[in-house]
């Protein structure tokens, strides 16, 4: 990588960031595109996201993508939210165009993807079970309903949380459940639905649980976890023990790091180029 005076800066925002795989994947894909890019990784606390926007605007940034815990939060600071994005309810890619702070949304594209690739599944017809009403997990509860799930539940400590993305979903032929974030309620539910997915960053440390009993997954569903480093959370673990088909997030980040990609640039992205750099950054090998 050679930087110079020309070199256009892009990256990627949240708290914490020191597990990103995105730098890898997207350097690799700038370079495989000959583009004199370079994407950097910065810790940005809640309170300072507005300054550090208006920042990227100010040193004629091309964009950044948004992680934990910024990506609703970004709604009420950029100038102008994508319809996508806005039906979504979270702003995960931001592009600087003519002076603007554009906020676009490509979770629920690349969570619908990754899904299809890890598990050969639509969500057409599903019953599905998200842990978390964040960012992410508010973006999958909606791409769920527009991709004709029969039921969405969302499990969250904050009830209040969970109000918008009902309100979202009210009126569509997807039946809503709201629950707790707690062992008892999701136990209660888990064997009614098809896919587990867990939107929260439980398990991004070793010692993270959901405090889940062991026994309380079965063979036929489907468990999905959007944290990708570790590769193997204890949800995983404890799904793959019960024989259940298992995967972590690393294909929903590469296929909405892949649509951010084409967003910022106007070019195609190099998605097998972009798959070899995740798996070597998260598994250390170039699988």
């Amino acid at each position: 990588m050679k930087i110079d005076g020309s070199t256009q800066i892009v990256g990627v925002f949240g708290s914490p960031i020191a597990h990103t795989a995105s730098p890898a994947m997207h350097n690799a894909a700038l370079a495989a595109v000959k583009l004199n890019w370079c994407y950097l990784a910065f810790h940005v606390e809640p309170q300072n996201l507005r300054s550090a926007l208006t920042g990227i605007r100010d040193l004629n940034c091309r964009g950044v993508n948004l992680t934990v815990p910024h990506k609703i939060l970004a709604l009420d600071i950029v100038d102008e939210v994508d319809a996508d994005a806005r039906k979504l309810g979270a702003v995960n890619t931001v592009v600087v165009k003519e002076g603007k702070l554009i906020g676009f949304n490509t979770d629920g594209y690349g969570f619908a993807r990754g899904i299809k690739e890890d598990f050969d599944m639509t969500l057409k017809g599903k019953r599905v079970l998200i842990l978390g009403a964040g960012g992410a997990g508010r973006a999958i509860a909606i791409q769920c309903t527009l991709d004709g799930a029969t039921k969405v539940i969302v499990a969250n400590r904050t009830p209040a949380k969970i109000a918008p993305i009902a309100n979202e979903i009210a009126g569509t032929p997807t039946k809503f459940e709201a629950i707790g974030l707690d062992a008892e309620s999701i136990q209660r539910v888990v064997t009614e639905v098809d896919l587990l997915v867990n939107a929260t960053s439980v398990g991004l440390q070793p010692a993270d649980s959901l405090g889940l009993p062991a026994g309380v997954f079965s063979p036929g569903l489907a468990v999905y976890d959007t944290i990708y480093r570790p590769a193997e959370t204890q949800l995983l673990r404890q799904a793959t023990d019960a024989g259940a088909k298992v995967s972590n997030g690393l294909s929903m980040l590469l296929h909405q790091g892949a649509k951010a990609f084409e967003i910022w640039t106007g070019r195609k992205a190099p998605l097998a180029v972009m798959r070899r750099a995740l798996r070597t950054a998260v598994y250390g090998a170039q699988l």
